[in-house]
Parts: structure tokens; sequence; C-alpha cells
């Protein structure tokens, strides 16, 4: 092989495995091997696979990350610009170039991506007689490299790549390039426009996403009240699952600036609010503990002091109880009935069928898909990026979290 060549090695993590399924890829990684084995560069970034996301208990991605990622056409140029001249190679090639073409097929744009055409280090591990397993995991241990986080793309290729290193320093042969992987190598791109796309990354471990409210200004008091329904409307389908996704707090956002709310605003509404919540609580003379943790939730959700949630309680204690106008807002959030249907999206902890038949024999009919008459969606992931997600969303039905769907079919039950 030509030493100018070197090598692209990539990992994809899809949200499933068969292209046929209209799986996609949601992260990718190339790392830049030298002839001799050195890693000379990386890149990763997150990709908007523009459906729910699959495994997320296996890739780790959340929604919320994805969500804000470039799609992969507005990365196709980045890719071509990293791969060309480049031998590629994968942990269990066949895969990633599966995937690659379904993606650049999507496009309109021929790749050379065969099963041939990539260097293959599960393979090639084989043939060096490395280990009896095939997983990259194994693979790397065989060869005494160093253990690390798998299941990230950028993890997985930063291993495959010092297998890669490792194979062409102690079995040359077992990683001889083809002809077929040089003239992937040497293939001629289609004129792709350069965007200038920046990488999206997963949330760090134990980083905490500012509060929606940070996204509002302060300003001065106007004259006048403003309009509040909608926002408080929108409020209630936020706080129904009693956590507010990434999702939902640009829709409060957004709505606020549509209402031309400041932020001193919102926080008196999301007051009032609580209020209203202590209220209801005190409606039949007594506030439960349960009661009173939610009111607490409800408060840090809402960017309040926990330490208001006695002093409203306090107050409305002995408040003159007349019927508020507006809708009732339920103390402890979410509440199913007899009679509602529901949806689930994503890939449930629980067994879809296990969740559908206890969900029937409380009454609550688990349907297919998404209409004005659905009570809620239920998801893996309440900032999927499903279909029905998006359906959900256009139809204005509140879109919960697992949990607290089977929280609220607990006490339908019991």
């Amino acid at each position: 092989m030509k030493a100018a060549h070197g090598y692209a090695v990539i990992d994809t993590e899809t949200t499933g495995i068969l292209t046929g399924w209209h799986h996609r890829i949601a992260e990718i990684a190339i790392v830049h091997v030298d002839p001799r084995g050195t890693v000379t560069d990386e890149w990763v970034t997150l990709v908007n696979p523009e459906r729910d996301l699959g495994p997320q208990a296996i890739h780790g991605i959340r929604a919320a990350d994805a969500r804000r990622a470039p799609r992969f056409e507005h990365l196709a140029s980045e890719l071509v610009e990293r791969l060309s001249g480049r031998v590629v190679v994968a942990h269990n090639w066949t895969f990633d170039a599966m995937h690659l073409r379904a993606e650049f097929s999507r496009l309109g744009i021929d790749t050379p991506f065969e099963p041939d055409a990539g260097l293959c280090t599960m393979r090639a591990a084989g043939r060096a007689r490395l280990g009896s397993g095939r997983s990259l995991v194994d693979c790397c241990a065989a060869a005494g490299l160093p253990e690390r986080a798998w299941h990230t793309a950028l993890a997985d290729a930063r291993g495959a790549g010092e297998l890669l290193g490792f194979l062409l320093r102690h079995a040359p042969d077992a990683v001889r390039v083809t002809d077929a992987q040089l003239h992937a190598a040497n293939w001629t791109w289609p004129h792709l426009e350069r965007r200038h796309t920046p990488a999206a990354h997963r949330t760090a471990i134990g980083h905490v996403e500012p509060h929606f409210l940070a996204k509002l200004v302060e300003r001065l008091p106007r004259d006048g009240e403003p309009a509040v329904d909608a926002y408080y409307a929108m409020l209630d389908d936020a706080l129904l699952d009693r956590q507010i996704s990434a999702t939902e707090g640009d829709a409060l956002v957004e709505i606020a600036h549509d209402l031309g709310l400041h932020k001193n605003e919102v926080v008196a509404l999301h007051l009032s609010y609580l209020r209203d919540l202590a209220r209801e609580a005190w409606a039949d003379q007594v506030v439960t503990d349960e009661e009173r943790n939610d009111l607490l939730t409800v408060a840090i959700l809402l960017a309040l002091d926990p330490a208001i949630v006695e002093t409203i309680l306090d107050e409305e204690r002995d408040a003159v109880r007349e019927p508020t106008p507006g809708p009732e807002r339920q103390v402890g959030g979410l509440v199913l009935r007899p009679g509602d249907k529901v949806v689930l999206t994503g890939a449930m902890r629980r067994e879809r069928a296990d969740i559908a038949a206890e969900a029937a024999a409380a009454g609550v009919r688990v349907t297919g898909s998404v209409s004005k008459q659905t009570r809620v969606l239920a998801a893996a992931d309440p900032d999927s990026m499903s279909g029905k997600a998006k359906r959900a969303r256009e139809c204005g039905v509140p879109v919960v979290s697992e949990h607290a769907f089977l929280q609220a079919l607990a006490r339908l039950v019991g």
C-alpha cells in the first residue's frame, strides 16, 4: 500500500441493526491512523436520526442531545473529506458499511462501501489468531490494549484504531490492503459543497443543563397583564410527568417569547402555578406527605426556592376556597382513567406486551397511532424524535416518561 493513503477508522452508533427497517446513524467517529499505526487525528459527532433512538440502554445517546445535532446531509461533505484517499477500517466493517451506504443513498450519492471495500479488524484479528472472541472488547483485551468505556462511537473507533496499530506491528499479513480496499480509498466522490457544520457531542456525565428560565431576559414590569393562558396550558402538559424534558423546556421558552413574557413575569407565573397546586392540595382539608413532596418537586422544576412551598401552604390553608377560573391543576401529576387511549414509543425497559396487558386490565387502551383523542404518549425518552412523538406534539398530546406512565397506571389499578 502507498504510504500516502493512511487509514480512516470509523465507528457508528445506530438506532438499530437493519437499514431496511429505517434505522439510522445516531453517532459517527473517524480516527485517522498513519501507515505505521499511529493515531494522528480524531473526530466525532452525534447525528440527528429524525426518529427514536432505539436501544438507548446500550449506546447511551440522549434524545435531548441528538435532537440538536446536525442531520447526516449536513455532515456528508465532512465525512467525504475525512474518508477520501484513505483505506476505511472498522470492527465488523459489514455493519458500518451497510449504514454508510444507506445514509449516502438517501442523498442520492453512490459509495464504494461494499462488504470487501473496507479493512475489517474483526476478521483481521481472527486471521492473526488473536483470541477466540470476535467483539472489539475481546480483541482489544487479547492484544493487551487498555480498557475503555465502550459503546460510544469515539471510544470504539479509538479501540479499533489501536487494534489496527497492534496488527500492523505484530501481524502485518492479517491487515494487508487489497485492491478492493485501494479502489475504495481512491473513489471519485461527487463535488459536495463544504459545510462548516459544528460537531455535536454527548452531554458530559454530571453536567447540569441551565434551567430554561436562563434563556429568558429580565425586563421592567409592563403596564397591563399579558395573556398567559397558553403558557399555563403548556406548563400543565410539561409537568404532567413531573419532569421537564429539553424539548418541553425549549417549547416553554418559545411560547414565552411569542407571548412577549419577560423572565420576571414567568417567575411570577410559576409562583402562581405553585399556589394553584397548593390550593388543590388543601381542597380536602388535608395535605399529605405525598402532596407536599409533589409540590416540592414542582417548585424545583420551576426553579423556585423549595422553602417557598411551606409558606404558600400556610397562606392557602385558611384562604377562602372558591372555584377558580381555568382548568383544575392535578396535584401529583398524570392521572389515568378507564377509557383513556395511550400510545407507546421507543425501546421501553419493560416489554410492551406486558405494559399493554396491564393497561387493558385497568381499562386503558394502548393503541398504535396518535390522534387528538390520545390521552398521553408514553416514551422511553421524553425528548423522542419518533414519528409518534412528532405527531403527538402536532396534536397537543402530552409526551410523558415511561416511569410516570407506569406510576399512573399503578395508581389506577391500586
